[in-house]
């Protein structure tokens, strides 16, 4: 089978912690396919950081990063028509030479509709992966969510990284039958448990201090004001703890003048992005994850988390109920400082570090075999039906 993956959510030289999962999965694929990858990269990123079109390239998946033109900000309903018009040529050249069975993309608007397109194009089937705010913060647009409906009506298969997610996407009017949950795979190769002490020596923090570890991207929706409110809390019965807040963007600056204002520079830890090869570290180094987000779908940082042996604090945000258990987890309601700031100390105990290490991960191998099956049956039973039609108009043509 030959697999196209069409997404813009994909590492590059100048992003190599964006879309991760995206390339475990490729990687995952190529162990029994041929995979392509095109990796549309947008006009303003392009000239906003110098090599941004650069492709991360390796022995196993090769990769283009065609420029995406749309106009910042308006007509974001139109964003799938534009990335295909813009990617267009180069898709073509490159089904020209590929001849993909599959085209599969992660995200459902404006990736989805480009990958749609694509397959279309070629006779090929089409797949999209959904992610989470595709389907739960993008459709709050009237404009938008229809053309992210439309996407998923007419998309052969849709994976969902969770239960919740595939019921949204039949909210939006995804067929049953072609909507699976399809979970991310874990890269066990780097997450797995290892030794706390050594963990933070390696990163030079205090080995006897409790450590709480936020990761991710730091934008409105992750609510790291709420976190910060209970871990200030925290403070006042546990005077060491300590909180390190992994990853970086546009609300990085007011983080850190809340952090001032509270006086607990000492105490919060802005580490800025962290390759995936250093990530395991500061999970084991850690007592507990925590998330406090308004709105996720399943997230693989607490998965991560897990695979290293690390319990989790969350809020009740999307799926997050799915993967949570008493003897590993406190999850809390969204907003609540009070609830968060309990759960924050009550992870501390013992009993739920021993209970993380009952986790059992699935690996990417597991992930992209179960997906390479959903085509297969897929592809399998599109046969059947067209035989069954040819039978019946031959059949219908002698009488």
């Amino acid at each position: 089978m030959r697999i196209l993956y069409l997404s813009s959510v994909y590492p590059s030289r100048t992003a190599p912690t964006r879309g991760t999962y995206s390339r475990d999965l490729c990687h995952a694929l190529a162990q029994s396919c041929e995979v392509r990858v095109v990796a549309p990269v947008s006009w303003l990123e392009m000239l906003t950081i110098p090599g941004s079109r650069e492709a991360e390239n390796d022995e196993r998946v090769l990769s283009s990063r065609p420029i995406y033109w749309y106009p910042p900000r308006i007509q974001r309903h139109h964003y799938g028509s534009w990335m295909w018009h813009s990617i267009r040529s180069h898709v073509s050249q490159v089904v020209a030479e590929f001849r993909p069975d599959w085209v599969i993309s992660y995200w459902a608007h404006p990736d989805g509709e480009a990958a749609l397109r694509a397959a279309r194009s070629c006779g090929a089937r089409a797949a999209v992966a959904i992610g989470g705010s595709d389907v739960l913060l993008l459709t709050e647009n009237a404009k938008r969510r229809e053309a992210i409906a439309s996407v998923l009506r007419r998309m052969d298969l849709v994976f969902t990284v969770c239960d919740g997610l595939r019921q949204r996407v039949i909210e939006l009017g995804g067929d049953p039958e072609r909507t699976h949950t399809s979970r991310q795979g874990i890269d066990l190769d780097h997450f797995s448990p290892g030794n706390r002490d050594d963990a933070r020596r390696s990163l030079g923090l205090d080995t006897s201090a409790p450590l709480f570890l936020w990761v991710g991207r730091m934008v409105t929706i992750k609510r790291l004001d709420i976190l910060l409110a209970a871990f200030h809390k925290v403070r006042c019965q546990l005077p060491d703890a300590q909180l390190a807040l992994v990853g970086s963007g546009p609300l990085e600056e007011s983080l850190k003048a809340s952090v001032r204002q509270n006086r607990l520079e000492q105490a919060v830890k802005f580490v800025g992005p962290v390759a995936r090869d250093g990530l395991a570290a500061w999970y084991r180094a850690a007592d507990a994850t925590v998330l406090a987000s308004d709105s996720e779908g399943l997230p693989n940082v607490l998965r991560e988390s897990l695979a290293c042996g690390i319990p989790f604090v969350s809020t009740n945000a999307g799926s997050v109920c799915e993967i949570a258990a008493d003897e590993y987890s406190r999850v809390v309601p969204c907003g609540d400082v009070d609830a968060l700031q309990h759960a924050l100390l009550q992870i501390l105990d013992s009993s739920f570090q021993d209970g993380a290490r009952t986790y059992q991960p699935e690996s990417w191998d597991a992930a992209a075999a179960r997906c390479l099956s959903l085509m297969r049956q897929f592809d399998s039973n599109a046969t059947q039906a067209e035989r069954t039609s040819q039978s019946e108009l031959i059949l219908s043509s002698t009488h």
